[in-house]
């Protein structure tokens, strides 16, 4: 009979050393300060599809000036090969313009269950450029269209690919 009973204290005391799954999960050591603070919408997760060809070549994407605000995405198309970019995903963009005229892009998402956060300079002499200042290191080129609250967003992604994203703004 106390067999039973040392084993049930002993199982319960080393549990109470075992430290939550919070603190657990959570990483060592000093960690760098995130580069924003936009937060995706978790309502709105969207699935990334794949684009026929001929649908992606007849897009027309001109630019125009981009309404700052916080943008949700609504539809992720892949073009071409892409390398990554697969299954769900949850993204907010934040727009931002400084009294200077420099335009700040700061996105915030959840793909396949990865957090991914990252800030750029937008510009677009000679051509529409993303700058990243935070989170990723270099600079891709960028083609957009504006049109009401709807920013049309397509990003090179690996070296024969791209993403078509279409983001709404928020109300």
């Amino acid at each position: 009979m106390r067999s039973p009973l040392i084993l049930i204290a002993l199982t319960l005391a080393l549990a109470a050393c075992d430290p939550p799954r919070e603190a657990r999960d959570q990483p060592k050591g000093p960690q760098p300060p995130p580069c924003n603070l936009v937060q995706p919408d978790l309502a709105r997760v969207v699935f990334v599809e794949d684009a026929p060809a001929a649908a992606a070549a007849v897009a027309d994407l001109r630019g125009g000036p981009i309404a700052p605000g916080t943008y949700d995405l609504v539809r992720a198309t892949r073009i071409g090969q892409p390398t990554g970019w697969q299954g769900m995903s949850t993204i907010a963009l934040e727009v931002s313009e400084s009294e200077a005229g420099e335009v700040t892009f700061d996105w915030a998402g959840i793909r396949d269950g990865q957090s991914d956060r990252w800030t750029a300079d937008f510009s677009e002499t000679p051509e529409p450029l993303l700058t990243f200042t935070c989170g990723r290191i270099g600079h891709i080129g960028a083609i957009y269209a504006m049109s009401g609250d709807t920013l049309n967003l397509r990003l090179p992604d690996g070296a024969n690919g791209s993403l078509d994203l279409v983001f709404e703004r928020r109300s």
